[in-house]
């Protein structure tokens, strides 16, 4: 008897607990179908092709989409919706709604590799960690690193002149490599040399740890940890990983020991502010009384920001000479701007030149505009979120797609042309605040735009300085995959024709 009693209570316990994880799950799908989308293709797993869709047709299908239902709509893979929104009220409801401040969930994939740093953590100890991190991206010290960019910039331009033929060299490779070395160096005080050492195992392993990663976020399958911690993926990425990791580990250890590395012992100073590293500025907060970072988050800030700005900085630095390539006339008018400031000298740049760079800005702003570095941000709802007359349900992610957002032709008519002049002052006065958000907005911004914006303009005022810019490939048959970042499907092939640059 009692044995039948206790059956009875557990299978009266477990159907009431499926009734109402059924229920809720109802509720749940009851809110989310009212959102534009298309027709679900299995009830049991959602839109299927999702599974199946090639990486490199990824913005296409979220364009298309995009296209057909408008600013919002939903997805559905297996019992688990996505909701993508892509106009500016909505973004602006995204980026400073409370309960959308966490990171949705395939940002863990990324933790292997930056553990828990200001891309991955939430809560307080993200609260804690940006308040801490901010200062050190202050302008200031920001400018203070101007030289070292420099310094890489005048041995990329040195690199190319070497390339005497006029065969198309690759600008993502290259722009990869600078991008490396200046992130080293300012990151960590290293000096990698990845422009004259592309064969270096670092490098390789920087290149094969992004391509593994984007690999498991376009693979359903690879989602598992389980399933992918034990394919040739899951084994090549933490062997890669581990070789990242080394180079910190170096870096960290060398200061500790005070060992005097890269070009520390001749410390400059560009208009008179010192030169720190974000290692350095890391190392000694944690070594503050009040100390609120350990040597394990150095480290895990450390790759967080070798990880996010190598990449991000390389792509857009690439597609930016493609379009200058397919767009003379914008060349030439950046040329000029150039040749006014410098009067076609090789004078070394400094930060006030910087400040006068006003046409190139806009040229990087609207490089950005058509291929954000990061053409995707996703969060999970911690409570419903109203967006206009959608109701997106706590625990499901909400995507803000970029690359969409910066083509609504509300904002950018003709969205698909290049044209810079989009970001004069007075044409940007006129547009919603959040329709352009290359580096997203609201508490968590990109912390490091500044270093990002003042990279770009270095080294790509050196390129235009020294070479005439041409491409094989035509802007208008450009395909762009999905990645962590967002890159090209072709190679971004550029022809450089020297310029005469009289010696000051």
């Amino acid at each position: 008897m009692i044995y039948f009693i206790l059956i009875t209570a557990v299978i009266s316990y477990t159907v009431r607990w499926l009734i109402e994880i059924l229920s809720r799950f109802y509720e749940r799908y009851q809110l989310v179908e009212k959102i534009p989308g298309p027709p679900i293709e299995s009830w049991i797993l959602g839109h299927t092709s999702l599974a199946f869709i090639n990486p490199a047709d990824v913005p296409t299908y979220v364009y298309n989409q995009y296209t057909q239902y408008g600013g919002i709509f939903r997805r559905w893979l297996i019992w688990f919706p996505d909701v993508t929104i892509a106009e500016a009220d909505y973004a602006q409801i995204f980026f400073h709604e409370k309960s959308l401040e966490d990171k949705a969930h395939f940002y863990k994939f990324i933790k292997p590799w930056c553990g828990t740093g200001l891309i991955t953590s939430n809560g307080s100890f993200w609260h804690k960690r940006r308040k801490l991190i901010t200062p050190m991206f202050h302008q200031n010290i920001v400018e203070g690193l101007c030289g070292t960019l420099v310094n890489n910039s005048i041995t990329l331009i040195q690199k190319l002149q070497e390339h005497k033929n006029e065969t198309p060299l690759n600008m993502y490779m290259i722009m990869h490599l600078v991008s490396l070395d200046n992130i080293c160096e300012t990151g960590l005080g290293l000096k990698v040399d990845a422009l004259n050492n592309p064969k270096l195992e670092y490098v390789r392993a920087m290149e094969e740890a992004a391509y593994i990663l984007m690999v498991r976020f376009t693979t359903p399958s690879y989602w598992l940890d389980p399933i992918f911690n034990r394919t040739s993926f899951g084994r090549r990425l933490k062997t890669n990983v581990k070789t990242i990791c080394e180079l910190t580990d170096t870096a960290i250890l060398r200061r500790k020991n005070n060992q005097i590395l890269c070009c520390e012992r001749h410390e400059e100073e560009i208009g008179g502010k010192k030169k720190q590293t974000f290692l350095e500025l890391l190392m000694e907060a944690s070594k503050l009384p009040t100390a609120l970072i350990s040597e394990d988050g150095v480290k895990d800030e450390i790759n967080t920001f070798v990880m996010a700005a190598h990449e991000t900085m390389a792509t857009s630095m690439s597609f930016t000479l493609f379009l200058l390539a397919n767009h003379l006339d914008i060349q030439i008018k950046c040329y000029r701007e150039l040749y006014g400031i410098f009067q076609g000298s090789d004078r070394r740049l400094t930060v006030d030149d910087l400040r006068e760079m006003h046409y190139l800005e806009q040229v990087i702003k609207e490089s950005l505009r058509l291929f954000p570095s990061c053409p995707l941000v996703a969060r999970r709802a911690k409570e419903d979120v109203k967006f206009g007359n959608y109701i997106v349900p706590k625990g499901i992610d909400v995507t803000l797609s970029i690359f969409c957002l910066h083509r609504d032709p509300k904002n950018f008519p003709d969205p698909d042309i290049f044209d810079p002049d989009r970001f004069r002052p007075e044409n940007c006065a006129r547009r919603h605040p959040y329709a352009y958000v290359p580096f997203g907005a609201g508490s968590r911004d990109c912390i490091a735009q500044k270093f990002a914006m003042m990279e770009m303009k270095i080294v790509l005022s050196y390129m235009l300085r020294y070479f005439i810019l041409e491409s094989p490939i035509s802007y208008d048959d450009l395909r762009t995959p999905f990645e962590s970042v967002l890159q090209s499907q072709q190679p971004l092939d550029v022809k450089l024709r020297p310029r005469d640059v009289p010696n000051k």
